[in-house]
């Protein structure tokens, strides 16, 4: 008996067959593993951002601490002064640092024990450079995150750093801080201080 009108197109009409099913299911999970590596792949670069954020802020907070408190006194001795003198070698560079931080310290409270300004701000850039600012990546051997401040004086003579051309003592700081198990770096040279000589 021969069909006719809309019982004659239900006839011929075939729903999706299993193969079809699974290349749908294949083609749409694929489409959601590439969004799920991009919001990964996101949320890394957030982090990493946010990371590079807080060492702008650190670096800049070490500049402001220096150039307001340079020349603060510790046993009739500028702040500035004690970090050229203070410089200390660094093993694996061979540079000489005024201060740093070369490993990924815990960091502890703030000392409230301490009367004088410049002891406060080291004890503040210790307290800051540490895991409870910082996130700390070690690689396998160690680590590669490490910050630190070195400053120059630049004189005619009786400096580190002699150079004819400049009358009065100056004072040249860079901060450098290495993030995200050394792949970034945050930089910043400033001056700190020139002694002009009356």
């Amino acid at each position: 008996m021969e069909k006719i009108g809309q019982d004659s197109k239900r006839f011929f009409e075939k729903g999706i067959t299993l193969i079809e099913g699974l290349i749908s299911t294949v083609i749409v999970g694929i489409g959601f593993i590439a969004v799920f590596q991009m919001v990964n792949y996101s949320v890394q670069s957030i982090d990493v951002s946010g990371e590079r954020t807080k060492g702008t802020y650190l670096v800049g907070m070490v500049a402001e601490d220096l150039l307001g408190n340079s020349q603060a006194e510790r046993s009739s001795q500028k702040f500035v002064d004690i970090l050229v003198n203070n410089s200390k070698q660094d093993n694996s560079t061979g540079d000489k640092q005024s201060w740093g931080s070369n490993s990924c310290s815990a960091g502890a409270n703030l000392n409230s024990n301490f009367t004088n300004i410049i002891d406060k701000k080291l004890d503040k850039w210790n307290n800051r450079f540490s895991q409870r600012r910082l996130k700390c990546r070690k690689d396998g051997t160690g680590t590669k995150e490490k910050k630190f401040l070195k400053v120059f004086d630049i004189c005619p003579s009786g400096c580190r750093f002699k150079n004819d051309k400049v009358f009065d003592k100056m004072y040249i700081a860079k901060f450098q801080i290495f993030l995200n198990n050394g792949e970034k770096d945050k930089f910043i040279y400033f001056p700190v201080h020139v002694d002009i000589k009356p």
